[in-house]
């Protein structure tokens, strides 16, 4: 192997993009319904499956719920609407990061 700094920063990449979809995923709808899958798969077990989605979904809204409590209703639309906005392109950002990871792996491997 003629190029280990570029191996390593494409671990790197592919480390920190990973990283970066984890976070994404706790402030989206779509990142709500995979914990619940990560959760079922953990339990190893299909059944109740509606039972922890709701779960899921109940320990957001308390979160919500708690927020406008303390702080007020718009700010905490405006909280968790930002929040919202900021985890769909880092999201992508992680994904591309993945990519460029996976890209630089293999040119690693094949840069002669």
């Amino acid at each position: 192997m003629e190029h280990p700094m570029l191996l390593g920063t494409a671990a790197l990449l592919v480390v920190i993009g990973l990283l970066m979809i984890r976070w994404a995923g706790r402030y989206d709808a779509a990142g709500i319904a995979t914990d619940a899958a990560w959760r079922m798969a953990w339990k190893r077990s299909v059944s109740g499956a509606r039972d922890e989605l709701g779960k899921v979904i109940d320990e957001q809204l308390t979160e919500i719920r708690a927020d406008a409590a303390r702080i007020g209703t718009a700010r905490t639309a405006i909280k968790h609407g930002g929040r919202f906005f900021i985890a769909r392109f880092v999201n992508i950002a992680g994904i591309v990061m993945i990519l460029l990871g996976l890209i630089a792996g293999a040119a690693a491997f094949l840069w002669k």
